[in-house]
């Protein structure tokens, strides 16, 4: 069976490795289904958001173990650029969604690849993709039915 495409908001990575969260184990359980039941894309950001705030949270030595899990998981041609361009074609889907503009990165590579959309955001990000009905599959970490 070919791996599914999987799209992880940043917040799921932090939540796994900081293991203190209400939802850590749903996330760590998502994780452990990699790469074998599913392929990462995400947006380039992803090391910024996951790396930075854990070395502001945890620490720095944990920060660098996070590059570096990303890393292993992800694959290059499935890392998006957080360029203009990109940016540029992304910004249109806060209007369209309601949602807030990092969190419209993760949405454009999700809908781009038609990608599952997970994230631990439930109300300004996930309710807010699924109230449109999108193209796609999004759940909250909870829901995550795979």
């Amino acid at each position: 069976m070919r791996p599914r495409i999987l799209t992880l908001d940043a917040n799921v990575f932090i939540a796994a490795l900081k293991a203190d969260e209400k939802y850590s184990d749903d996330c760590v359980n998502i994780l452990r289904k990699l790469p074998g039941k599913f392929v990462l894309a995400e947006p380039s950001i992803i090391y910024q958001e996951v790396c930075g705030t854990l070395a502001k949270r945890v620490s720095i030595d944990v920060a660098r173990r996070a590059e570096k899990f990303l890393d292993l998981m992800l694959h290059p041609e499935l890392v998006f650029e957080c360029n203009s361009s990109f940016c540029k074609m992304a910004y249109s889907l806060c209007y369209e969604y309601n949602v807030y503009s990092v969190d419209a990165l993760y949405l454009k590579v999700a809908l781009d690849l038609r990608a599952i959309l997970v994230s631990l955001d439930k109300r300004d990000f996930i309710d807010r993709v699924k109230h449109k009905n999108p193209p796609i599959e999004v759940y909250h970490v909870s829901e995550f039915p795979y």
